[in-house]
């Protein structure tokens, strides 16, 4: 008998469950030239890869943008259909602090959402979120 009164209460948060998640696909990768210009990769090894992002938590799991590791992960919007999603991942594997820096469009009205995302030492990718 408890099991079918907690059943409906269960069935709303595991429906919206997708909500919290953003599934990614690289499909573009750049690197910053030392004369301030963008040029993309001879031979991009990210193109196509996809990895995920938790609204919530900002954890980014696979390549090329994993922060699990990061000493500090913070969702700075957490995006609405107004505004971009933004988020900052912190590390520092010799000391000093890198960073990168993931915005999604999560304005666009339809379900492709776009993302370009920066990291510290010149890496610029692009691609679709939903």
């Amino acid at each position: 008998m408890r099991i079918y009164i907690l059943l409906p209460l269960l069935i709303p948060a595991l429906c919206g469950a997708a909500d919290l998640e953003y599934k990614c696909t690289v499909k573009g990768e750049m690197f910053l030239q030392d004369n301030g210009n963008l040029k993309p990769y001879a031979r991009p090894v990210e193109i196509g890869k996809q990895f995920a992002v938790d609204r919530v938590s900002g954890k980014v799991v696979s390549a090329p943008l994993r922060n699990l590791t990061a000493a500090e992960i913070r969702v700075l919007n957490r995006g609405d259909k107004d505004h971009t999603f933004e988020l900052l991942s912190v590390s520092s594997p010799t000391g000093k602090a890198t960073t990168d820096l993931l915005v999604i469009h999560e304005s666009v009205k339809n379900k492709n959402k776009p993302f370009v995302a920066v990291t510290s030492i010149g890496e610029v990718y692009s691609g679709i979120c939903e």
